[in-house]
């Protein structure tokens, strides 16, 4: 029965020796005492409250200077004039001490700083200045300025080492000064891009066309990472969560050029990695179309820009050096129109006039210009299709002058040259490559009343070959005519007519071209001399190629076109 008892005292001594315990480890730990900030800058009449924290005991205050700052019994400071004091807060027989320095028109919101990531603080300046900035160790942190909002402006400190240092903020306004005491307890990561690209290769970013791929690694690893995108005023407009990363590892970030909310965007964005809440020192740009300017296509081999009107093939002039694709007829509806390129600015990029398989056509234009105007050495021309087309003056309907490529189009049309002495049907000089082309129609070229010297130049496909023409079909029907109107002895006119040049040059080719059409060279004298014998005022020189030849003709097959020959005259080479 003893032994019972024993036992009994023994648990009951246990489980109190357990509550005690329990207990005490229950209790909260203390908050250490101290002051809610070491130091302040202050300007005249600003009130800033101070706050013992740790502690509920009786708490008395005072001031070094009560001239510069006054603290009340309850902790608030008042900046009465310029100048430095010390704050003193007394509790159970410890001080704590806040330094607070006092200027007239300017001071920085925050005295000490303790950080890990960028981090703002504001400038306050009353009078106009400028402000400028001295950091004393500049290994540990960078200071930039922002825009100023009234007497206001943003200060971006940024951390760069481990460690503490001081920053000295002055004004050109007067010689006040405040100092910034800045402790730097951890590095932000660091973000290195490799170079972004647009998804198809374009030069702008278009909303449901392409997207805009960033490739990108941290120094260090994130729990929370995203890339994200700010207007020109630095708002954000697009967060794309990342999520986790590891160190080191490349991570790629694709953008559709939409905001947060799903629409899409116009203008110059600029990106940056924001790892842990800190926004990375790396950053880039990218241009954002919120559609296509041709309605569909971003202007890449792959995703043309498509031409469906005739207000988006004048278009194409601001966006020269793109990819071109016409998917719809375009009628010019008999007006006449300005030359797209000129010398000065070539076409230098690819136009197709087909699209997925289907030719389309430019039809009805009537005027004194040809529609490309000049191609240079990038650019190509291919698979377009003109009809019933009207050209009134010294000419050509594709291009005047083609420093590129003419590939596999087919013109028909008219021209009416009777203000000038030169024509072709397709391109009037030719520096490039022309193949696989097709022209027909008419090709008139006339003088009247002629007194002086006349020479008239046409050719089926171009006037002046200075390149290669390859694997084309004239079949134009070519009229030059002189009307003499009055006889001038030792006077000669001349006519060229090729039914595919009208010149081939020195060192050009001309390589297993067809021509099926027509040339009709004449010259008419006044009634008082035509029957006058043997006076001789006309030259012409009319071949089913050339109507004159320096440079080459090869396999060029010899149709019935009235008896011609490949060349009119010259002293080229025929084989």
């Amino acid at each position: 029965m003893k032994k019972e008892n024993k036992t009994w005292k023994w648990l009951l001594t246990l489980v109190l020796f357990l509550i005690l315990v329990g207990i005490t480890d229950a209790q909260p730990v203390q908050a250490a005492v101290k002051l809610n900030t070491s130091a302040v800058s202050l300007c005249v009449g600003d009130k800033y409250q101070l706050k013992l924290g740790g502690t509920t005991k009786k708490v008395t205050w005072k001031s070094s200077k009560t001239s510069v700052a006054k603290v009340s019994s309850k902790g608030l400071v008042t900046a009465k004039g310029k100048g430095a004091a010390t704050i003193t807060a007394t509790c159970s027989n410890k001080k704590y001490s806040c330094k607070v320095k006092v200027n007239k028109t300017y001071k920085i919101d925050q005295s000490v700083i303790s950080i890990k990531k960028n981090t703002d603080v504001t400038a306050m300046l009353s009078v106009d200045g400028k402000l400028n900035a001295s950091v004393e160790d500049k290994k540990i942190c960078s200071v930039t300025f922002g825009k100023w909002d009234g007497d206001y402006m943003p200060i971006l400190v940024t951390p760069k080492k481990v460690g503490s240092t001081t920053v000295k903020f002055t004004n050109t306004a007067n010689t006040e000064y405040c100092t910034l005491s800045v402790t730097v307890t951890a590095l932000p990561s660091v973000a290195k891009f490799q170079p972004a690209s647009i998804s198809t290769g374009a030069d702008a970013l278009i909303a449901g066309e392409n997207k805009f791929s960033v490739p990108f690694s941290l120094n260090r690893g994130s729990k929370k990472t995203y890339l994200r995108f700010y207007d020109e005023n630095g708002a954000t407009i697009r967060s794309i969560s990342v999520g986790s990363l590891v160190a080191n590892k490349k991570k790629t970030v694709l953008w559709d050029g939409k905001d947060d909310d799903g629409n899409p965007v116009n203008g110059t964005f600029t990106y940056a990695v924001i790892a842990d809440g800190n926004r990375t020192n790396a950053e880039g740009s990218v241009n954002a179309l919120s559609a296509s300017p041709f309605g569909k296509g971003d202007g890449t081999e792959k995703n043309p820009y498509l031409v469906s009107d005739l207000s988006e093939l004048y278009l194409i002039r601001n966006y020269n050096g793109c990819h071109f694709a016409q998917d719809a007829d375009i009628d010019f509806n008999y007006a006449m129109t300005a030359q797209l390129f000129d010398d000065s600015n070539p076409f230098s990029g690819i136009y197709d006039g087909s699209y997925e398989g289907k030719n389309y056509r430019m039809t009805n234009l009537v005027g004194y210009n040809s529609v490309f105007g000049c191609i240079g050495s990038d650019g190509t021309i291919v698979n377009v299709t003109m009809s019933n087309c009207v050209l009134n003056t010294v000419g050509s309907l594709l291009a005047f002058t083609n420093n590129g490529t003419v590939d596999n189009c087919m013109v028909d049309g008219k021209i009416l040259c009777n203000a000038g002495n030169q024509a072709a049907m397709l391109v009037m000089y030719n520096k490039g490559v022309i193949r696989d082309c097709r022209v027909s129609g008419s090709l008139n070229v006339k003088a009247s009343n002629v007194i002086g010297m006349t020479t008239l130049k046409a050719g089926g496909i171009a006037f002046q070959n200075n390149g290669t023409i390859a694997k084309c079909t004239s079949s134009v029907q070519i009229v030059e005519e002189i009307a003499v109107g009055t006889y001038v002895a030792n006077t000669i006119h001349q006519i060229y007519a090729g039914g595919i040049a009208a010149e081939n040059a020195s060192g050009a080719f001309v390589t297993e071209c067809v021509f099926t059409g027509t040339i009709l060279a004449n010259v008419t004298l006044p009634e008082t001399v035509k029957d006058v014998e043997p006076i001789q005022v006309y030259q012409t020189y009319a071949g089913f190629v050339a109507g004159t030849n320096n440079g080459y003709i090869i396999r060029c097959p010899k149709t019935s076109s009235g008896g011609l020959k490949e060349q009119g005259t010259g002293n080229g080479t025929v084989e």
